[in-house]
């Protein structure tokens, strides 16, 4: 495979693998235009590095499988794209178990009896001092007392937008206030 075969790929040209050595041209040519591509979704250069290079790895395991006419730069440009999203829906999953975490550790210091550890009790506290009333009411139903937004919403005469605001707010406030504490948990 020349360089020549590799700009030519918009027009149907045969790009598939079929060495070693192709594949070594190819990953050179598109190496760092596909890494800047991918760090430009996800801003992050070791995350980019790990996109291109996961798509290379599987472009070479599935390389008999691809059609004879591929249009290799459409492929690459495809499928790194496509490995980007899927970072983005793996952080929100992340992100959606931190606040777990987040909701377990102020549940789990919710009740003033709790004897165990009295300086952490006073910092989980003090930080839901911080909320507003509405905020630290939401926190209560929704954590709690395990209510959905609809719910919360319904009582308290509020939209669920508002509601989701609220708790987003106040999520936030209280990773700002403990995260020296659970750094694991909430950064």
């Amino acid at each position: 495979m020349n360089m020549d075969r590799l700009n030519k790929n918009s027009e149907g040209v045969n790009n598939r693998m079929s060495s070693e050595k192709e594949f070594e041209e190819a990953f050179r040519y598109y190496y760092r235009p596909l890494f800047l591509f991918a760090y430009g979704y996800v801003m992050s250069e070791e995350e980019a590095e790990n996109i291109v290079q996961s798509v290379f790895a599987g472009m070479w395991e599935n390389r008999k499988r691809l059609p004879e006419n591929l249009n290799l730069k459409a492929y690459l440009y495809s499928s790194v794209k496509h490995a980007c999203l899927r970072y983005f829906r793996r952080l929100r999953l992340l992100d959606e178990y931190k606040k777990r975490q987040a909701e377990a550790l102020v549940l789990s210091f919710a009740d003033d009896d709790v004897e165990d550890d009295k300086e952490l009790v006073a910092l989980v506290q003090q930080a839901l001092s911080k909320l507003s009333e509405q905020q630290r009411k939401i926190v209560e139903l929704h954590v709690m007392e395990g209510k959905k937004y609809l719910e919360i919403a319904e009582q308290l005469a509020l939209s669920e937008n508002t509601v989701r605001t609220h708790l987003k707010r106040a999520y936030k406030i209280l990773r700002e206030n403990l995260s020296c504490l659970f750094l694991d948990i909430f950064i």
